[in-house]
């Protein structure tokens, strides 16, 4: 049984597919009980390549480079920048990290349980509408947020707000992140 993977880096980079040279990793059929090697070879100075083992939908090296998760009967892969002066794939307390959105900063904050930081990122009008058990009760089944670079102009998610949650059997659900004045106001899903 074949499974359709598609495979976005956060960086400029070409691939090594098993082995083999590939520029894109937009969409190809692959062996779903098959091990995939991925070698991201970016094409920036002061990243560093590195290689993730895929087996099913699950990463099994360098899983903190990657996030693999199933939606819409896809195997959708995104690659995240190794830096080349500290070696970490994690955010680094108090750092101001460029290109983190405000939907990943509340997610971030309230697996962190600061709830106070997470209502930095609400609006108003949606901070008062729910209280710090209804925010950790919303993410509660979720371990992971990836914004969707998989499937822009689909449905009703405009370029910037669409996010796969991602549960602990590495299934995303597509949500979206309204903003308002560059606060988030509202959460839906099309599921």
């Amino acid at each position: 049984m074949e499974t359709l993977i598609t495979i976005k880096p956060d960086f400029a980079c070409v691939f090594l597919l098993n082995g083999a040279f590939a520029e894109h990793a937009d969409g190809f059929a692959y062996g779903a009980n098959d091990p995939l090697y991925i070698t991201a070879l970016p094409l920036s100075a002061h990243l560093l390549p590195y290689t993730v083992k895929i087996a099913g939908s699950r990463p099994l090296c360098n899983e903190k480079l990657c996030a693999a998760f199933t939606a819409d009967n896809r195997l959708l892969i995104k690659l995240f920048p190794r830096y080349n002066y500290i070696y970490s794939p994690s955010k680094q307390d108090g750092a101001v990290c460029a290109g983190i959105t405000s939907a990943e900063r509340l997610f971030s904050a309230v697996k962190q349980k600061n709830f106070n930081a997470a209502k930095k990122y609400l609006s108003e009008g949606l901070s008062a509408t729910i209280d710090n058990a209804g925010l950790e009760a919303f993410f509660n089944d979720y371990t992971a947020i990836v914004k969707d670079d998989f499937s822009k102009g689909s449905g009703n998610f405009t370029e910037n707000s669409g996010y796969y949650l991602i549960n602990a059997d590495g299934k995303g659900t597509l949500f979206r992140f309204e903003t308002a004045e560059g606060l988030i106001d509202n959460i839906t899903s099309e599921d």
